[in-house]
């Protein structure tokens, strides 16, 4: 087995990630992670990532997806309240985020809007923030993490910066 791999697994479980799984469930994924898999694909995963297709995103689907993160946002004191003004303009908790193309209008339709809903995790002193895999592309993905998952990502040294999401920041 590569001790990397093990490192990893010892890091990902110091984070917490497990404190409220089964321990049968907690093993499997451990194992899991140790074998080769990638964290991110991990059932302890499943409800802090979401989908975030760049062009359905661009095309107006901002508002949408904040809806489909609002329940984990909840459960770290943030309550979002989002109005849609145009197909490129939302209004995050009173914060008017304008969706400009920058590099492209379906990066900026992913990142931009994440981003305020970072600041506004800050404002709330919660740890987590919101990363991205794939910003900008159609298999886009949002995911609400603890950076400290992050951080043993990158420090395992096991996977390519294009493998790993990174903090949604304007």
């Amino acid at each position: 087995m590569d001790r990397r791999r093990e490192r990893l697994a010892q890091a990902l479980e110091e984070t917490g990630l497990w404190r409220s799984a089964e321990p049968a469930h907690r093993l499997a994924q451990l194992d899991e992670i140790r074998s080769g898999g990638y964290p991110l694909d991990s059932a302890v995963f499943a409800d802090v990532r979401f989908p975030a297709n760049a062009r359905l995103l661009a095309e107006g689907g901002v508002a949408t997806l904040l809806a489909e993160m609002a329940p984990a946002l909840a459960e770290y004191g943030l309550r979002l309240r989002v109005r849609e003004l145009t197909p490129t303009k939302v209004e995050i908790n009173g914060t008017a985020c304008l969706i400009r193309e920058e590099p492209t209008i379906e990066y900026a339709a992913t990142v931009r809007p994440l981003a305020v809903v970072n600041d506004l995790l800050q404002a709330t002193g919660a740890r987590v923030r919101i990363f991205t895999l794939y910003a900008g592309d159609a298999e886009g993905l949002a995911y609400l993490l603890d950076p400290r998952v992050l951080r043993a990502l990158h420090a395992s040294g096991l996977y390519d910066r294009r493998e790993l999401p990174e903090l949604a920041a304007v």
